[in-house]
């Protein structure tokens, strides 16, 4: 991912990560659904039993998932 990077020491705490400025929309959106992706996949692959909140919060990030998949599908057709 050269697109977004781990920032430096200073602003770790604020902005721990910096996205490159010539980063376009539709390679945006695609990054955003490989991050979900990979949050679901590290959530999977725990294996531990999710308690109430863990639950709610990995459904809000696959219903992003599915809507950053759909955006991206919308971006292929044009």
């Amino acid at each position: 991912m050269d697109n977004v990077v781990s920032g430096s020491p200073p602003s770790a705490a604020t902005k721990p990560f910096v996205v490159n400025e010539e980063l376009s929309f539709e390679d945006a959106w695609v990054r955003v659904a490989e991050l979900l992706q990979c949050a679901v996949a590290t959530s999977q692959m725990l294996g531990e039993p999710q308690g109430a909140p863990q639950r709610a919060v990995m459904h809000l990030v696959e219903m992003a998932k599915m809507v950053a998949d759909r955006a991206v599908e919308c971006m292929q057709l044009r």
